[in-house]
């Protein structure tokens, strides 16, 4: 997770609303710009290693100057532009790599709600998209990894982060529907969260040995309750 001040945080850091505001016009041009599903990559792609790129070239170059050296996407360049300026203020050396995290873990889950909002999806997550995202994500870290600016280590973090925050919880409502396809000598098996009335709040993964009693089940016959706090 990005640790990008907030007005949560103090108050008045304004981090998160400069860069979502420089994000807004970014994702509805790659929102219009996707017309199928396998366009996706290598537009996420393109997008993720000129915002790297102009990035690295903030610190002795205006906007102009990267835009006519490199003809990126205007709007790229604005966006890195956000992310540079927030993290220029904290005075150290590669603190602008958090505001890029949260840009870019921002920007993926945004294009996906701009195309549902556009009525191009029905969904804003199916497996492919997850998948070419990922995919972008790590061509993209192979391509920034000669920048040497630490680029490359965040777009690895945003592909486990992306794994573990969004695709997990996918997966588990994926095996409640249509059943586990685990049956090695360990696995996880889901148990359902509920409150202290009994109503559902959400399941949640518990490692196990395989066992007979619990290798051609998806749903464990248990339930872990949650109390309130006093």
């Amino acid at each position: 997770m990005p640790y990008v001040p907030s007005k949560k945080t103090d108050g008045k850091s304004t981090d998160r609303e400069i860069i979502d505001a420089a994000l807004a016009p970014l994702v509805e041009s790659v929102a219009a710009e996707i017309t199928n599903n396998f366009s996706l990559r290598p537009i996420y792609e393109r997008i993720f290693v000129q915002t790297a790129t102009a990035l690295r070239y903030l610190n002795n170059l205006t906007c102009e100057e990267i835009q006519n050296a490199f003809a990126f996407e205007p709007a790229a360049i604005t966006f890195a532009k956000a992310i540079y300026d927030t993290g220029a203020k904290y005075g150290y050396e590669g603190a602008y790599l958090g505001e890029f995290n949260y840009a870019l873990t921002r920007f993926i889950q945004m294009v996906p709600q701009a195309k549902v909002a556009r009525g191009d999806w029905k969904d804003e997550l199916r497996y492919w998209l997850y998948a070419e995202t990922v995919t972008a994500l790590k061509h993209a870290e192979d391509q920034t990894e000669g920048l040497g600016i630490g680029v490359d280590g965040v777009f690895r973090d945003i592909k486990d982060e992306y794994k573990w925050e969004v695709n997990r919880s996918y997966e588990i409502a994926q095996i409640i529907k249509s059943g586990h396809c685990y049956t090695t000598p360990y696995y996880n098996r889901v148990v359902e969260v509920v409150d202290e009335a009994g109503s559902h709040i959400g399941h949640i993964e518990v490692m196990l040995k395989r066992s007979e009693a619990t290798l051609n089940i998806d749903e464990l016959p248990l339930q872990l309750v949650l109390k309130k706090k006093n």
